[in-house]
């Protein structure tokens, strides 16, 4: 009994932590995003967030000390081709145009999706699908 429960338990546990580590890359890129938008503000010049699609998937932006922030995705978390290349947030904390920064990651089968939209006013949101 115990070794049916074991080999039932540990797909499913492996499961939740790809889907808990894609979750994760989508709150840290929506901390980042964040965070370029309130130093473009207190700083009281225009940012630009750059994003490096697959295979590199990572992304960039001028931190609080003037140094470039470099940040990578995880090993299974990809950021998709489809994204904006680049987001500049104003010294009001808007930006040109409406953006969008996907991460996907495939999990038992089906991609989890994670798409983080800034709207014109540079306010950040993140919206999950499964698509298979």
């Amino acid at each position: 009994m115990i070794a049916i429960a074991i080999a039932i338990g540990i797909p499913l546990v492996n499961e939740q932590v790809r889907i808990a580590e894609v979750r994760a890359a989508a709150d840290e890129l929506a901390l980042h995003l964040r965070a370029a938008r309130m130093i473009s503000v207190t700083k009281h010049k225009t940012i630009t967030f750059t994003v490096y699609a697959d295979p590199t998937s990572t992304f960039e932006y001028e931190g609080m000390n003037g140094k470039t922030k470099l940040v990578a995705m995880p090993g299974r978390v990809r950021i998709a081709p489809a994204s904006d290349r680049s987001i500049k947030f104003k010294s009001n904390g808007s930006v040109d145009a409406a953006s969008m920064i996907i991460l996907e990651s495939d999990v038992s089968g089906a991609r989890e999706r994670w798409t983080a939209s800034v709207n014109s006013v540079g306010l950040t949101t993140l919206a999950h699908a499964r698509v298979n």
